[in-house]
């Protein structure tokens, strides 16, 4: 037996272990700091710029900078012998069904063909004396600046061209050492863009009933030259521009501009004069400087880095991308954004375009590239809601889906119940009517719409709409209960989910509709919505997952996938991480940025074209890099996963301030196929729940914060309030905690541009 003195003496030992344990964990737990970031900025983003090996001969292979309203697309047209600025303004739209307003789309009748499309402004045309034989091109993503060297049979020409985000200026600083006797060896010129139907140019004038817009009107006036483009509808817009002669012999700095000051007229032409004043008075320098910082902040407000070099520069060149596509005060993104050209489609489109557009907006921590589409639904709601009231009801539902995101990954739920819940409630009523009750007393849905499956024939029953219909209630539910909106039809609603018939599904997995199978190579993933983006389908639930699979595994392989667009990839790579199949995921990603995608084509500047080229379509590239991104950090069923869906290969990565829903910053690093820390700040105090799948135990910086493990494997609730951020760790350890990019191959770095040998065979445009 032990006796009172040894028992004392155990006791007094188990203490002391106890407290000297309780210190060291303290000690330890007083280690966990802000991690530190090893970036270099500069460096980083170089790797990532676009290179031109050859010469970029259409707009398919040009070069880019715009500032989300006005751009151009720079390439070199053998043909004339000039380099081409093909500019464009993102508002420059027909407003014939509304003469006071800039665009018609509030109309409710107005046709996107004719009535508000976009109009093509022009090209601006660089000539040398000499013959274009070479050159090398730079597409400085950190200073958002084009940098170019041509080689013509007598001399050389230097470009650097630029778009200021403070200003709407196209500048291109030129410097030539081609001899001319007593004059600049090139000469500018501008080519009008026809304010006219596109549509009429691709597919032929078909309407006779057609009135013209008026000729533009070319003219000089104290050193400006101006293009005016009058319009029968009331209004007009400008191109203007203005050359001033450099520091250097043979060199000078070229403004050019598009205003639009419709529906007012004979204003344009004074506001682009004004816009370029504006510049020149300020200075160049100082209009350079501001628009390098405002990028560099742009950029630095979150950070991804993935042990994939291509993948990773694709990543940052979309982010680049929407960022010259979009800003607060500029209209919503369509499929073209500044860099308009002759399309079958040239205006916004509601079945997928506009909102796979603005995916990569929300995670990315760029809320603010998404204010313009708040913007488009706040102002047309009651129109495009009625246009879409009959067989396409569920496009303009997913549309606010978006909407939703915006405010959610804000966690702005005031938002979401002054702005989105009022028209979800709209929304919710105009399906009551698209219900029928069967035999069995189940609520079953007419026949509508399932985006271009056998054109715009309908169905019964379409997963589309049921997977939309369960998403709207559902969150109708959600917003009302948190936000205490007393809404009158919150039983409605609970009562139909309850009675809404079940999802359409046969041997292959989910169907079109109830008597449509998935039956021939189709390129939309409408009918498996319910899994991404809305998540109704659970990928934690069994039955559900294995449906998803089956039911994406069918749709790329039925008929050899012939049908398959971009977005048929980059949407199924999306579908596989919200999966957790990361490797699955990767190889789709690796399809379409192999060019494996069939009709359609990732170009080698990133922006992707259908139709033999001839239509450009923004929103396959934007919807890859939020692809991206779901590797890395996904938030639904209110949990922030980390490195949720990481393909066997990748043993590294790290990404900081990206965003999850309900207003996190979410910051993490991934070392030898492990999670090395987290860290979290809670911009809104909403309920933390954060899962990585590799950790079973989670130690805070705080120890204030209390952690609670679940029942679920590598799940933890953080108690965190609004303003609050922490640091977690899955053991103690002394290791410093560094955010870095992945030392990837440099064989790999900047692997956009045209290389040697990757011209595009043929001219893929419309004739104009």
């Amino acid at each position: 037996m032990i006796n009172r003195t040894q028992h004392s003496r155990k006791v007094k030992n188990f203490i002391s272990s106890v407290v000297v344990l309780l210190m060291s964990l303290q000690i330890v737990s007083a280690q966990i700091v802000q991690p530190k970031s090893n970036i270099n900025w500069p460096s980083f983003m170089s790797q990532h710029d676009l290179i031109w090996e050859e010469l970029p001969l259409q707009w398919n292979e040009g070069a880019f900078v715009g500032n989300g309203q006005i751009g151009m697309m720079v390439y070199v047209n053998q043909k004339d012998n000039n380099i081409t600025f093909h500019i464009g303004r993102q508002d420059v739209t027909e407003h014939r069904k509304a003469p006071d307003k800039k665009s018609s789309i509030g109309v409710f009748g107005a046709s996107g063909f004719n009535d508000f499309t976009r109009f093509d402004i022009g090209k601006m045309n660089l000539k040398p004396i000499g013959k274009i034989l070479s050159c090398s091109i730079r597409q400085n993503l950190w200073d958002a600046e084009i940098v170019a060297h041509f080689v013509t049979d007598s001399g050389a020409i230097d470009l650097v061209a630029s778009c200021p985000y403070n200003n709407n200026v196209n500048v291109v600083e030129v410097s030539s050492t081609e001899k001319k006797s007593g004059a600049k060896s090139y000469q500018w010129s501008f080519k009008p863009g026809r304010a006219f139907p596109p549509r009429m140019i691709t597919k032929g004038d078909s309407s006779a009933k057609y009135v013209r817009n008026p000729e533009p009107r070319l003219f000089e006036k104290e050193g400006y030259n101006f293009c005016e483009q009058t319009l029968t509808a009331g209004g007009d817009y400008a191109t203007v521009w203005k050359e001033q002669e450099g520091a250097k012999p043979n060199s000078s700095v070229f403004y050019m501009t598009i205003a639009n000051e419709i529906p007012a007229a004979k204003q344009s032409a004074n506001k682009g004069k004004q816009y370029i004043d504006e510049v020149m008075k300020g200075g160049l320098d100082k209009a350079k400087t501001a628009n390098r910082n405002w990028w560099h902040t742009f950029y630095q407000k979150s950070f991804l880095s993935i042990p994939d070099a291509k993948m990773e520069s694709f990543y940052w060149i979309q982010l680049y991308k929407m960022a010259t596509c979009s800003r607060p005060d500029a209209p919503a993104v369509d499929l073209f954004g500044p860099y308009f050209r002759i399309s079958t489609w040239p205006f916004h489109w509601w079945n997928l375009n506009i909102q796979l557009a603005y995916w990569p907006v929300y995670a990315s921590n760029h809320l603010e590239l998404g204010e313009n589409y708040i913007t488009i639904v706040d102002d047309n709601f009651e129109t495009l809601l009625k246009r879409h009231q009959d067989k396409a009801l569920g496009d303009f539902a997913w549309a606010m889906h978006n909407y939703y995101w915006q405010f959610s990954y804000a966690g702005d739920w005031k938002s979401l119940k002054e702005k989105w819940l009022p028209k979800a409630e709209k929304i919710a009523q105009a399906y009551q009517s698209k219900l029928i009750r069967n035999a069995s007393g189940k609520l079953e849905i007419v026949p509508l719409g399932s985006p271009e499956y056998k054109g715009f024939e309908t169905f019964p029953n379409t997963n589309y709409n049921h997977a939309i219909l369960r998403w709207l209630l559902n969150t109708l539910i959600t917003v009302n209960d948190k936000t205490n909106a007393g809404s009158k039809d919150v039983a409605v609603w609970k009562q139909t989910l309850t009675d809404l018939s079940p999802y359409p599904v046969d041997a292959n997995g989910l169907m079109i509709g109830s008597n449509q199978p998935v039956d021939m190579s189709h390129r939309h993933f409408s009918h498996l919505l319910g899994l991404y983006p809305l998540f109704q389908l659970n990928p934690d639930n069994k039955e559900d997952k294995d449906l998803v699979v089956k039911s994406v595994k069918h749709w790329h392989q039925i008929e050899n996938g012939k049908a398959l667009a971009g977005y048929s990839f980059t949407g199924a790579s999306l579908l596989y991480t919200s999966l957790g199949m990361g490797n699955e995921a990767l190889d789709i990603m690796h399809q379409f940025l192999g060019d494996s995608i069939r009709k359609s084509r990732i170009l080698t500047n990133t922006f992707y074209v259908e139709s033999g080229g001839k239509n450009p379509v923004i929103e396959t590239p934007l919807s890859g890099a939020a692809g991206v991104i779901d590797f890395l950090l996904q938030s639904w069923k209110n949990k922030i996963r980390i490195f949720p869906a990481m393909p066997v290969d990748w043993k590294e990565a790290s990404f900081d301030q990206l965003r999850a829903e309900g207003g996190f910053l979410v910051s993490a690093a991934r070392k030898e196929g492990k999670t090395q820390w987290v860290q979290v700040k809670s911009l809104a105090g909403e309920p933390c729940v954060v899962k990585v799948n590799d950790w079973t135990n989670m130690i805070s910086s705080d120890k204030s914060i209390r952690i609670t493990k679940t029942a679920v494997p590598g799940e933890f609730v953080v108690a965190l309030k609004k303003g609050q951020q922490v640091t977690l760790v899955p053991a103690l350890s002394t290791t410093p905690l560094v955010l870095a990019p992945v030392k990837n191959n440099k064989k790999y770095f900047n692997a956009y541009g045209v290389k040697k040998g990757q011209q595009i065979k043929g001219n893929q445009f419309w004739a104009e």
